[in-house]
């Protein structure tokens, strides 16, 4: 039995300046419980959470729900959450629902530990 391709991963990478996790596949009702899990707690540190959701290839109501919850997690301190280079239709998610007037939303040339362009 091979593991679903569309459960959603999330890889916690090495950067300077913060949390970074890289978030793949899916973000909806199923798996928002392991975003607010993996994510959730680097978020009370008063750091930068940064999430690179150029992986991601679908995001509910659920799962802007969950970055909401992580924004305000993060805000409630002294820290900050940004997502980086989410693909169109998550883009779109984020700019219809207004999350992308709240929560930072950079290109995949802001990544901590992008090429220069």
């Amino acid at each position: 039995m091979s593991a679903d391709p569309d459960a959603l991963r999330i890889e916690a990478v090495a950067a300077e300046g913060g949390p970074l996790f890289r978030l793949t596949g899916y973000l909806d009702l199923s798996t928002v419980d392991l975003l607010r899990s993996t994510v959730g707690p680097a978020c009370g540190t008063g750091e930068e959470v940064r999430l690179d959701l150029s992986g991601l290839t679908f995001c509910d109501s659920t799962g802007v729900g969950a970055l909401v919850w992580l924004y305000r997690r993060a805000s409630a301190g002294t820290g900050r959450l940004v997502v980086f280079a989410p693909r169109k239709a998550v883009r779109e998610v984020l700019r219809i629902s207004g999350v992308d007037r709240v929560i930072a939303v950079l290109g995949a040339d802001a990544l901590p530990g992008a090429a220069p362009a």
